[in-house]
């Protein structure tokens, strides 16, 4: 990490492009020179350190920023023992509510419950589209196609890979470009502040000098150790915390299980019912099917017994045992067994076209493409059909000007941009040269002028004119090569 002793605007512009190596080459420089040292010469009087130090003999005050108390500062160790107490709460929240969830389902009747829902699978990726193709009908017309595809989709992106790195390149070189002319036009805003600083420097020893001879400057704060008491007490209560909203989040998930047995006996429980009601021969009403048509009479009960199977996801030894107690034929139990594990079974269904699904919780497919690669395909699927060819060269011809356009456009722009920005760099560093130096001499005064009250002090307190000497050239070596400095 490169040391804060660059706080000047003079260090901060020039650092400004450097790199990191040349920062902290810049700071090594910096650190070498830059003391505030003072060679004790073994033959000086005490009184004579007063004057060469230009020390006051009387009391000064300390600055009253050196007494000002920060802010204490908030524990960390709280917003943590928040958020984790908190991310238990919401964890136990959740719990509740899938064991308010689980509760309702068990008493909800069936005209309320929410339908299933049928999982959508859009293909838009064409790759993907001719993998799944090559994969559900593998033969050749399929496996060239999607090899074909997979091709073009490769070299495209190789070609995408070659344009976007051309462009960087082109940005990159043109940006050093635009750094170079940037650095040598600082040269001059930075020579002007330099000579500016010097010049500062130079007046303020022609003007002091000119007085001095027309007339012939730790407080330690131990803190209290802090007691790890309340620290112990959050950290305790904390724990405590977690262990309840543990306790509590399992308590929800197990009441949960709960409910959720409780519905799916309920559920054995309506379905021998509903068995028991076909047997005696009782009317049903009319339900809708899974394509959303009517269905009565035996049909309806076997679709009723079906759906409410599915719901708990019935084991085979449970549909076995469901089945066999309905009056029917033996072949037709059979069937009806073999049709019932097969779709419980079943991962997918067909897309109703209208609908999107039937609503069972299954998996459907459908693709939607408009990719190039798609015309590419097709034109592949269907070689002697001069359209499917014409329309892929048109799309993908296009499609490759545009996205080559727009990168050029785009590097154009990306260029133009940092011109205009090292542009305003450059202007906004012309004028902070004034700022720069009002700041400069701001410093300088604030550092030397306490030393000229102290010069006239002892002037009135009587001093002689050698020892007001002594104090006037260290006040004049403290101005030219005291702080704030002036870097090259």
């Amino acid at each position: 990490m490169i040391q804060k002793i660059n706080q000047d605007l003079e260090s901060t512009r020039h650092q400004k492009n450097m790199t990191k190596t040349q920062k902290r080459n810049d700071t090594n420089i910096k650190e070498g020179i830059i003391v505030n040292s003072y060679v004790k010469d073994p033959l000086l009087s005490l009184d004579e350190t007063y004057d060469s130090l230009v020390i006051s003999k009387h009391q000064v005050d300390l600055p009253e920023k050196l007494e000002d108390k920060e802010n204490k500062t908030r524990n960390p160790l709280y917003p943590i023992c928040a958020a984790t107490v908190g991310v238990m709460g919401i964890l136990g929240g959740f719990t509740a509510m899938m064991k308010k969830f689980s509760k309702g389902k068990m008493e909800s009747t069936k005209e309320y419950l929410l339908p299933g829902i049928t999982r959508n699978h859009c293909i838009n990726n064409e790759i993907h589209q001719s993998i799944f193709s090559m994969i559900q009908s593998p033969n050749r017309k399929t496996i060239l196609a999607s090899l074909g595809v997979i091709t073009l989709g490769s070299m495209a992106f190789m070609g995408k890979i070659f344009i976007d790195g051309f462009k960087d390149v082109w940005v990159k070189k043109q940006e050093a470009d635009i750094q170079k002319n940037l650095q040598e036009n600082l040269i001059a805003v930075e020579t002007q502040s330099f000579s500016g600083k010097l010049q500062i420097i130079r007046s303020l020893l022609a003007s002091k000098a000119k007085i001095f001879t027309d007339e012939l400057s730790f407080k330690g704060n131990k803190e209290k150790e802090k007691s790890n008491t309340g620290m112990l007490i959050i950290g305790g209560l904390t724990l405590g915390a977690l262990v309840g909203l543990g306790y509590y989040t399992s308590h929800n998930i197990r009441k949960s299980d709960e409910y959720i047995k409780k519905g799916i006996k309920n559920t054995q429980k309506g379905i021998d019912i509903i068995v028991k009601e076909f047997n005696e021969g009782k009317p049903l009403n009319n339900i809708e099917g899974h394509n959303g048509e009517k269905v009565s009479g035996k049909a309806a009960y076997k679709l009723l017994i079906e759906n409410m199977l599915e719901s708990i996801y019935a084991q085979p030894d449970e549909i076995e045992a469901a089945i066999r107690k309905m009056n029917l034929p033996e072949n037709e139990k059979e069937e009806f067994i073999t049709h019932l594990k097969e779709s419980m079974n079943q991962a997918t269904e067909k897309v109703n076209p209208m609908m999107g699904g039937s609503g069972r919780n299954k998996i459907t497919y459908f693709s939607h493409v408009n990719d190039y690669l798609s015309f590419f395909y097709d034109w592949l699927m269907n070689p002697n059909n001069p359209q499917f060819k014409n329309l892929f060269f048109g799309i993908a011809g296009i499609s490759a000007l545009g996205y080559g356009g727009k990168a050029a456009a785009e590097a154009v722009k990306e260029v133009e941009v940092k011109k205009y920005n090292a542009q305003i760099e450059l202007d906004l560093q012309k004028r902070l040269v004034a700022t720069e130096l009002r700041n400069f001499k701001a410093k300088k005064d604030s550092a030397i002028e306490p030393l000229c009250d102290e010069f006239f002090r002892q002037k009135q307190e009587g001093k002689s004119p050698q020892e007001l000497k002594v104090v006037a050239d260290n006040i004049l070596f403290e101005i030219k090569n005291g702080p704030p400095f002036v870097y090259s």
